[in-house]
């Protein structure tokens, strides 16, 4: 949403935002700083906002119908962006299986009622189109997105430096099991002391408050919170980083693996990647040599091993490097090109 909104703004664009229903909406997250902050409701700077809008936004299934509404009484489009597979909601894990099932049903008659009386679906892209296939059953114009980073980041990016002993393996985002933090961490002390004293480990984010305890107990492992991205990307400028893209083997993961945010951020600044055979992650890795591929099954004993082949072989680990820059140089792998894709959508299905 961060970044659909600063495009909007860039582009010169007023923008209303209403958060609804649960809190309000954290834009920390966006990649240059903008001139509000984003309480319940808020407007731009830019632009009449007194106006009537153009298009309405929605970024959840729950206030689809409200975007209806309003679409009708402002006589606006509706554009609705579905980021994640929202009628599967056994894949979250979350509550018996009979509200499970209650959910599921509700998403899919919101669905079936509402999508069809929007202009526009946007949805993230799954492995094998999964989410876009699902969703072209209730419209016919339906546009996918990558997650990929925005051309800032590879502004930061740093060929690896190969007079530098120091190795700093580093995870960003949800500090949680199943993405592989903690069998990070135990493979990284399970490191030869010689190893281990070469590197270091640093996990950026928020998360299970005790598994983060735990890792800040550990020496040479620093947890970092409250972090934005302008600090982690100057981080990985100063030192030479080693990402970690790891997610557990479940059905959700290998759907939305397939487009893992900090794979490609990690990518986009020239790191080489730990990560996981999830979804189109092999195959993405096998065609851009740029990471070493573990399983998913978060065994701290491979996990290990493949930390120790980055330390060891210095020059394999700087291919991985140059490969990594190379990949996302091209001007498709940014989210300009992601939302350029969108706006030239926007134009002839909307004019």
């Amino acid at each position: 949403m961060a970044l659909f909104l600063q495009s909007l703004h860039s582009a010169g664009t007023a923008v209303s935002i209403v958060a609804l229903p649960r809190h309000t909406w954290s834009l920390h997250r966006t990649e240059e700083p903008l001139p509000f902050s984003a309480p319940a409701r808020c407007r731009t700077s830019l632009g009449n906002t007194d106006s009537k809008p153009d298009i309405i936004f929605c970024f959840h299934w729950t206030v689809l119908p409200l975007a209806i509404l309003a679409g009708l009484r402002y006589q606006a489009r509706v554009v609705y962006d579905e980021h994640d597979f929202y009628e599967l909601n056994s894949l979250e894990g979350s509550g018996s299986p009979v509200k499970v099932r209650l959910i599921s049903l509700l998403v899919r008659l919101i669905h079936r009622l509402f999508i069809p009386r929007t202009h526009l679906v946007t949805c993230i892209h799954q492995h094998q189109q999964t989410l876009k296939r699902h969703l072209l059953r209730w419209n016919r114009s339906v546009v996918e997105l990558h997650n990929y980073p925005p051309a800032v980041w590879r502004e930061n990016a740093v060929a690896f430096n190969s007079q530098s002993e120091l190795l700093h393996f580093v995870y960003i985002g949800g500090v949680f099991a199943e993405k592989g933090v903690r069998a990070a961490a135990e493979a990284f002390l399970s490191l030869p002391e010689e190893l281990r004293q070469a590197s270091a480990l640093h996990v950026f984010g928020d998360g299970d408050a005790a598994l983060m305890e735990w890792l800040e107990s550990h020496p040479r492992i620093t947890v970092h919170r409250e972090i934005t991205p302008a600090e982690f990307r100057l981080f990985a400028a100063r030192n030479n980083c080693i990402g970690l893209a790891m997610l557990a083997d479940t059905q959700r993961y290998n759907l939305v693996g397939t487009n893992c945010t900090k794979l490609y951020e990690y990518l986009a600044l020239g790191m080489p990647v730990i990560t996981t055979a999830s979804g189109e992650i092999p195959e993405q890795m096998s065609q851009w040599h740029t990471a070493v591929v573990v399983s998913p099954n978060m065994d701290p004993d491979e996990i290990q091993a493949a930390m120790q082949q980055l330390l060891t072989d210095r020059e394999f680990t700087i291919q991985l490097s140059a490969n990594a820059l190379r990949t996302m140089a091209r001007e498709t792998m940014t989210w300009e090109a992601e939302w350029q894709k969108l706006g030239q959508h926007l134009s002839q299905r909307l004019p």
